[in-house]
């Protein structure tokens, strides 16, 4: 059994490996001297810890530095080895399922759609022919990272995830017996907003406040560059949002039903006015005065849960998302005016560049983050 000392030593080994593996990610490449002196870290310290990683490949020797002013031996530079490892990733969706395999860096080397399926065992299998149609090898995959519609425990357990009809069911655990390999579980939206995070709009912003408008609303907060699940991991229901109005006019919550703001803005909401989200919001930019009340009165409903949002969270970027926001373009500079009026507290209002496979993206930077966690 480890003893305390033990243990205590081997916490601090794991801090620094993580700090020095994110230097070397931030810097593209360093030597060992300037990560030592960078981290304030002695040199055996960072040898040692490189020596390591390299062994296991994940950092790469890439070149010598030049040769500073008094001469001496030139210094071997590292980097991270993007390819030292791969990993997938799933977005469930109502009707489609997304499967990703990527290196470390987010570099896509296999592709998938198909139909959505509620059966661990059909994910599991999807999971293992996806890999042998990657020719990855099976050793080289560091775990699975999925995205759910639906409340998810830290622990992997599905809460409720109503569309797949999976009510307190360990879905990690599941996957984990059949892949033996780690296996990683989010909620949909928070790793949406992950994966913006990583790979698109967001572009590694700390505080990012994320909406998506689809058939629902929906939200999810990074803050200091980590979720904010809530207490009952139920954090981000924006499409619940009510006004007084809403109150003294008896708009309110009913169970089974979309929340207040959903019922104002949502792609749901939208269709019930003849056409489909993209064509109401380029009539609007034509000038079309049949929609202009339609799409003023969803600018505003917008604005202000916006603005009262970023009032309250400060983020430095607001990213909006979902089946809706690629029709948005033709609004946003209003948008951000109507936000900015209305708020004391200023951000960036942007429109989220990954689409479809923002998700995917999210749950393998999920993964790697709880494998280097861990």
């Amino acid at each position: 059994m480890m003893n305390k000392t033990t243990s205590h030593l081997e916490l601090i080994k794991k801090i620094n490996r993580s700090r020095i593996l994110e230097s070397i990610k931030d810097r593209g490449k360093a030597s060992r001297v300037q990560i030592a002196r960078e981290l304030s870290l002695s040199k055996t310290t960072v040898c040692t810890i490189i020596d390591e990683l390299l062994e296991k490949r994940i950092l790469k020797t890439t070149g010598i530095a030049n040769a500073g002013k008094n001469g001496g031996r030139p210094a071997s530079l590292v980097s991270f080895n993007d390819e030292s490892a791969y990993c997938v990733g799933i977005d469930i969706g109502g009707t489609k399922l997304l499967l990703l395999i990527t290196d470390l860096a987010g570099n896509i080397v296999y592709e998938i759609k198909t139909p959505t399926t509620n059966k661990a065992s059909e994910i599991a299998a999807l999971v293992v022919k996806s890999i042998e149609e990657a020719k990855c090898s099976r050793d080289m995959i560091i775990g699975l990272g999925i995205g759910v519609p639906g409340i998810v425990r830290p622990n992997g357990v599905v809460i409720q995830a109503s569309s797949l009809n999976w009510y307190n069911f360990d879905l990690k655990g599941s996957l984990q017996d059949a892949l033996g390999f780690p296996v990683s579980l989010g909620n949909d939206v928070n790793l949406a907003a992950i994966g913006e995070r990583w790979k698109g709009a967001g572009e590694k912003s700390s505080d990012i406040f994320f909406i998506t408008i689809g058939t629902g609303v929906g939200s999810a907060i990074i803050a200091d560059g980590r979720i904010v699940n809530g207490a009952g991991n139920r954090s981000g229901e924006v499409g619940h949002f009510i006004e007084k109005a809403d109150f003294l006019t008896g708009n309110v919550y009913r169970f089974g039903e979309q929340g207040v703001l959903e019922r104002k803005i949502s792609g749901t909401a939208l269709g019930k006015h003849g056409c489909n989200s993209e064509e109401l919001f380029k009539r609007y930019s034509q000038g079309d005065e049949s929609v202009q009340k339609v799409i003023n009165e969803f600018i505003l409903d917008l604005a202000v849960m916006i603005a009262n949002s970023v009032t309250l969270l400060n983020p430095q970027k607001v990213i909006i998302g979902g089946g809706v926001s690629d029709a948005l373009h033709p609004i946003l500079p209003k948008l951000c005016e109507i936000v900015d009026a209305l708020s004391p507290t200023k951000t960036e209002i942007k429109i989220a560049t990954l689409g479809a496979k923002a998700g995917a993206f999210g749950a393998i930077a999920f993964l790697i983050d709880q494998v280097e966690q861990n």
